[in-house]
């Protein structure tokens, strides 16, 4: 029997249309769809909270590390929002950034995003992982939806006065 490939490795995934029939992609960044999504991601969830500079995050995007997958979220041609994937991490892997642009919310890619990265992990591991602010109640309440528990509340980890909870889901093999 041969080994599961590693995870999170392609140049490009096509994932399943969304219920209105779009079509859902994820693709490796270029300096361009970065520059782009760099600066509309600082300006939404927590980022903007945060603030977040967009030419740091545009840089972060460009950037290629061993272990960190990033890919730009692509809605029927559109550029739609960012991921990116620590891999490996704590006894699985960490999706330590989704964002989708606003008028791509609403629609089921965030759904996708979960069915993909859970996909991608589940032969490899048996834990998949994320953060989300606590203020945020309406992205707690997506991934509680989706399986993921809380695992440890981190206070302060981006500034006094706010928490980060860092969220497991348990994949069933």
């Amino acid at each position: 029997m041969s080994e599961p490939a590693p995870p999170f490795r392609a140049e490009r995934y096509l994932l399943r249309p969304l219920p209105d029939g779009r079509s859902l992609a994820l693709g490796r960044f270029t300096a361009a769809t970065a520059d782009v999504l760099g600066p509309a991601t600082a300006a939404v969830g927590p980022w903007a909270h945060y603030g977040f500079d967009g030419r740091k995050i545009a840089a972060g995007f460009k950037t290629s590390t061993e272990g960190t997958c990033r890919l730009q979220i692509e809605c029927d041609g559109e550029l739609a929002g960012a991921i990116v994937v620590v891999c490996p991490w704590l006894a699985g892997p960490y999706l330590q950034m989704l964002a989708i642009l606003p008028a791509h919310q609403k629609l089921g890619i965030g759904a996708r995003i979960l069915a993909w990265y859970e996909g991608e992990a589940r032969a490899l591991f048996r834990n998949v992982w994320l953060c989300v602010s606590g203020f945020n109640v309406a992205a707690q309440r997506f991934y509680q939806a989706h399986g993921y528990t809380l695992a440890a509340t981190l206070d302060g980890l981006m500034r006094d006065g706010d928490a980060e909870l860092l969220m497991r889901k348990r994949l069933v093999p």
